[in-house]
């Protein structure tokens, strides 16, 4: 009786272990895909900073005194761009990003960039600017300090480096001076209407498609919402149609949705980095049999076979291998079939490899088609 109690208790435990490591894969559904419609929206606009130190436009640039002349016309101010002197004024752009349900009044973060020969925008202020959608529609204004910029960025002409204007950039300083920030410098004007609640079907985005994970996607939901809740539309898509319980309430059917957990699926890949040496191995990625001769190395991968006669001058390989599928014979390396890279990697590793011998490797291995895996080489 004794006996049989302790094995029903370790085998709870050894499925509690297994429930365990099957929940390490899994991630939210939030994580992977995202609701259609809810998506950022990039706004731009082209307005003037004011009130900086000599590192503005110079008197030659016309895109920030052109638009100062008609902004004061519209103050019953009537002058000419020449009579602007000084560079204390500059042309920007203004970039935004406006994101989903964001409310009138609510405060959004913006990029300034100069647009002319400003040498630096520290110090100066953004004047009242409308920032437009790609409709040309006017959802936010900007204005505010310009942040973002340390001092010491910009040398009087006397100690220049380049150029010849009064203030010029020293170009030992890793900084761009030209771009700035106004924190919290943009309002919103207009909302972008978005009536969840009304929906009767909503859509979920996979934000990397894939034709398995979107159809564990879809089986999941109907085994949380029940039958016929949910169906793959393609490798990107899926399509979920509320249930009557909750018509109206589709806010918290999304609420329950993102926070259900699956194991994503993705396509087997390799990521060679030459300028660091290193490999990041997806799964899934396997090696066909294959023989390499590589300087003064001998791989031979696929079922043990007669040893490979090794390459002149081929030098022999010292060190027993750790790896039960690497072994050496007559300084030929061998792997048995149905090897992964990853143990391929770790066992060119533990015989010395370097790093720029083991990328020329798995190259080589790609180019005969023996990796079946994407290479992607940065």
């Amino acid at each position: 009786m004794k006996n049989t109690t302790t094995l029903i208790r370790i085998m709870l435990l050894m499925l509690i272990l297994l429930a365990s490591i099957d929940s390490l894969f899994a991630v939210r559904i939030k994580d992977l895909a995202g609701i259609r419609g809810m998506r950022d929206n990039q706004l731009t606009g082209f307005g003037i900073v004011i009130g900086l130190n000599g590192t503005g436009d110079s008197e030659q640039s016309v895109l920030a005194r052109k638009p100062v002349v008609n902004a004061l016309e519209r103050m019953a101010i009537s002058m000419n761009s020449n009579d602007i002197k000084g560079r204390a004024i500059a042309g920007v752009i203004i970039t935004a990003t406006l994101p989903p349900f964001a409310k009138a009044g609510q405060k959004l973060d913006v990029t300034v960039s100069a647009v002319g020969d400003a040498i630096s925008l520290r110090g100066g202020i953004l004047i009242a600017t409308p920032l437009r959608a790609h409709n040309r529609e006017v959802f936010a204004v900007a204005s505010g300090p310009i942040v973002g910029i340390p001092m010491g960025v910009e040398l009087p002409a006397a100690k220049a480096f380049i150029g010849s204007t009064d203030y010029v950039f020293d170009p030992r300083r890793n900084i761009v001076p030209t771009v700035g920030y106004v924190i919290g410098g943009g309002l919103v004007e207009r909302e972008i209407e978005l009536d969840l609640n009304a929906r009767t079907r909503i859509f979920l985005n996979l934000k990397q498609p894939d034709f398995t994970t979107s159809f564990r996607l879809s089986k999941i939901i109907n085994k949380h919402l029940g039958d016929g809740s949910s169906r793959s539309v393609d490798a990107g898509t899926v399509e979920v149609s509320v249930p009557a319980s909750y018509l109206g309430q589709t806010v918290e059917l999304i609420s329950r949705i993102e926070n259900l957990e699956i194991e994503p699926d993705a396509i087997a890949k390799v990521v060679l980095d030459e300028r660091t040496g290193t490999v990041v191995m997806g799964t899934n990625v396997r090696i066909l049999p294959i023989a390499i001769s590589y300087g003064n190395l001998n791989i031979r991968i696929g079922e043990e076979a007669a040893p490979v006669t090794p390459a002149a001058g081929a030098a022999n390989i010292q060190g027993a291998p750790v790896n039960p599928d690497l072994s050496e014979k007559n300084n030929v390396i061998l792997f048995k079939g149905g090897v992964d890279i990853k143990e391929v990697v770790n066992g060119l590793n533990k015989i010395g490899i370097s790093n720029a011998d083991l990328l020329e490797v798995l190259k080589t291995i790609k180019t005969a088609g023996a990796l079946q895996a994407e290479l992607i080489i940065k």
